[in-house]
C-alpha cells in the first residue's frame, strides 16, 4: 500500500538536495511545450520522469536526461494529455456551462479523472516504453494495488499544495512558489511510482 507520509518526507528531501535544478526541468518541459503548442509536451514529460524516477530510485542526479525522448508515441500521448486537460479545464468555465456551481463540479471532476489516469502513465512509458494506453491501463492497476483512497488523499494534497502559490499577491513570489510547489508535485509522483516499483518490474 502507498505510505503517503513516506512520499512527502522523501520528495521533500530529494527536492531540497536539486531545488533550483528541479524547478529549472520543469521550466524548460513548460518552454518547450508551450512554443511547440503541446506537440513536445510528451516526449518533456517522458524527460522529466526519465530523470525524476531514476532520482527517486537511485540518488543519482541527470538533467540532461529530460532530452532525447521524440517518437510518435510520446507525442501522442502529449498531445492527448494536454487536450483531455484543456477539455476539463474549459467544461469548468462558466461560459461552457452556465450554471457556475455545476461548472466548477464538472471541472473539478474532469480534473481529478485526468490526474488518476495519468497520475503514474508517463512513469510507466519511461520504465517500459509502452504506449499511452497501455501504460493508463496499467498506471489504473498500480493505484488500485496501492490503494485508490490513498491516491485520491495525495492527489488532493498535492493539489492543495500548488494552490498555496495564488496566496501571494506579489507576481515574482507567486511565479517562484507556483514552481516550486509544482516542482514538489513532480517530485512526489515520481517518488509514489517508485515507492510500488522499487525496480522495473513491468514487461516491455
Amino acid at each position: 500500500m502507498l505510505d503517503i507520509g513516506k512520499v512527502l518526507t522523501r520528495s521533500f528531501g530529494l527536492l531540497a538536495q536539486h531545488p533550483l535544478g528541479t524547478v529549472w526541468l520543469l521550466i524548460q518541459a513548460l518552454l518547450v511545450s508551450l512554443f511547440t503548442l503541446g506537440l513536445l509536451a510528451g516526449p518533456m514529460q517522458v524527460g522529466l520522469y526519465t530523470v525524476l524516477t531514476r532520482y527517486a530510485r537511485t540518488g543519482a542526479w541527470h538533467p540532461e536526461a529530460l532530452w532525447g525522448h521524440v517518437s510518435g508515441h510520446n507525442i501522442v500521448a502529449g498531445m492527448v494529455f494536454v487536450t483531455s486537460a484543456l477539455a476539463a479545464f474549459v467544461v469548468g468555465l462558466p461560459v461552457a456551462v452556465p450554471n457556475a456551481l455545476l461548472a466548477s463540479l464538472l471541472g473539478y471532476l474532469g480534473l481529478m479523472a485526468i490526474h488518476l489516469l495519468w497520475f503514474y502513465t508517463f512513469q510507466i512509458m519511461v520504465d517500459d516504453e509502452q504506449t499511452w494506453q497501455k501504460a493508463i491501463r496499467k498506471g489504473w492497476d498500480l493505484m488500485q494495488q496501492g490503494g485508490l483512497g490513498q491516491h485520491l488523499l495525495l492527489i488532493a494534497i498535492l493539489e492543495a499544495l500548488v494552490l498555496v502559490s495564488t496566496l501571494s499577491t506579489w507576481l515574482p513570489l507567486q511565479i517562484s512558489m507556483y514552481l516550486l510547489l509544482l516542482g514538489f508535485s513532480t517530485v512526489a509522483r515520481a517518488v509514489a511510482y517508485v515507492q510500488l516499483v522499487p525496480q522495473r518490474a513491468f514487461e516491455v
